[in-house]
């Protein structure tokens, strides 16, 4: 499967990517080294969503037509630590 880079995107994230996210944020293979752990139930993820990901300021869905695959977050530092 080839996949074209103008298809990869970052946005913010939605309340509609509980499906997308469900399937990478509930696979321990994927959380095992992750901040957060494995999202076990629809619930749990819908309330990641609203509680984590949509309220951080720099909390971005990786997309490929506009589907979740995957998850980044940035955190300021002085540069110093």
């Amino acid at each position: 499967m080839e996949i074209s880079l103008s298809s990869i995107t970052l946005r913010p994230f939605r309340l509609s990517d509980v499906k997308d996210l469900m399937t990478y944020g509930g696979d321990e293979q994927v959380t095992r080294n992750l901040r957060w752990t494995t999202l076990a139930t629809k619930e749990e993820v819908f309330t990641f969503l609203k509680d984590v990901c949509i309220p951080h300021p720099w909390c971005r869905s990786i997309c490929i037509d506009d589907r979740s695959i995957g998850f980044i977050s940035v955190f300021p530092r002085s540069g110093d630590e």
